[in-house]
């Protein structure tokens, strides 16, 4: 089991304006996962849409995949932060409540992509407790249950990738500012009952730690950087 393609991942939350939701789906397909792949260091990103009844604030979760934490700070992708196309300043303008993470792969373990994605968002307060269950088995007990495709454990830093560029000021343009988290837990499912599933067991193994933020998603687009090059 390989699981994630590098070491580093850009996580991202957020909702996006309901009068753009099919313009951002439509840039995100077509513009936004194929540029970033051509940045040398990306490796794969994806999209994944929540499940009913959670809050405009995360019905998006998004991420890109990189070979190094570094990527995340290169002189290629500042450049195309600072270089946004006329459809993603318009796209980024109604975003909702942006959560953008440069995170570094504690742990990973996983057999491709999953259909469904459960994410679990720690912040700061808990960054030291939640830090040390993530570095330990949760992963041999969730991997060992049917369907599950993988897990992932990421630690955020709240400085690195955080430089004011052009696309930062119009992702905060509604006023609502980025945010970070400082640990999450990813799960993958072949199915929702399965991820569900994986989710009980990961509550009940965490015991009287809590995620800030437990959100349930199915995934809509993956692409890799070899897709992105055809």
């Amino acid at each position: 089991m390989t699981g994630l393609l590098g070491r580093g991942v850009l996580a991202n939350w957020g909702g996006i304006t309901d009068d753009a939701e099919v313009d951002y789906n439509a840039w995100h397909s077509l513009e936004h996962m194929p540029e970033r792949l051509a940045i040398p260091g990306f490796r794969r990103g994806r999209r994944c849409i929540a499940v009913d009844g959670v809050p405009q604030d995360r019905r998006y979760f998004m991420m890109y995949e990189t070979d190094e934490i570094d990527t995340l700070a290169s002189a290629p992708y500042l450049a195309r932060l600072n270089d946004p196309t006329p459809w993603t300043t318009r796209v980024l303008s109604a975003y909702v409540a942006p959560s953008r993470t440069v995170c570094r792969v504690l742990q990973t373990r996983g057999r491709g992509v999953g259909g469904w994605l459960a994410t679990y968002e720690f912040n700061e307060p808990s960054r030291d407790d939640a830090r040390g269950f993530a570095v330990g088995g949760w992963l041999d007990l969730v991997c060992k249950l049917d369907g599950v495709l993988g897990a992932h454990a990421l630690e955020g830093d709240p400085q690195f990738g955080q430089q004011p560029t052009k696309e930062k000021t119009f992702r905060e343009a509604r006023g609502d500012k980025d945010v970070t988290v400082a640990i999450a837990l990813l799960v993958e499912g072949m199915d929702r009952k399965s991820t569900e599933t994986a989710m009980a067991a990961l509550d009940a193994d965490m015991g009287a730690l809590r995620a800030d933020r437990v959100t349930l998603y199915e995934t809509q687009h993956v692409l890799s950087d070899a897709d992105a090059h055809l």
